[in-house]
Order: C-alpha cells, then structure tokens, then sequence
C-alpha cells in the first residue's frame, strides 16, 4: 500500500484555498483529522480533507421537493 503524503496546515491550506489559520481551526474544532507527529507538529492528508467535504457538504432540496409537490405535475 503506498504511503500518502503527509502536508502542513500551511500546505493543506494552499491547495485548497483556505489560510493556515482557517485549517487550524477546523483541526482545533475536531472537523478535520490530522496526524499528531509531536505536540507542535500536526499534519495532514488530502485524504482527511476529503472525508472532511464529505461530512461537511449539504444539499438543499429544491422548493418542489420540500413542499411534496412532483416536479413536471401539472
């Protein structure tokens, strides 16, 4: 099994579009997994920030679809 790249919060922010801070915050929050190297040395998988779109992302239903009418009923 290959061994996935470890990246800092610097990095994992770079790539994604978010600051350092933002990363950090969603690590300090519990959101986003990290790999605890040491106490000040906390890194991350593009894997992790995966799983944390996954939970994070939501859906809303069309109008149609919460008021129970079917869509194209006429």
């Amino acid at each position: 099994m290959a061994q996935e790249k470890l990246l800092s919060p610097k990095e994992l922010g770079d790539i994604v579009g978010l600051s350092t801070a933002q990363v950090r915050a969603l690590m300090n929050d519990g959101r986003l997994e990290f790999v605890e190297i040491s106490s000040k040395t906390k890194m991350l998988t593009m894997s992790g920030w995966d799983r944390f779109q996954r939970r994070a992302t939501r859906v809303r239903a069309r109008e149609s679809e919460r008021s129970g009418v079917a869509s194209g009923a006429n």
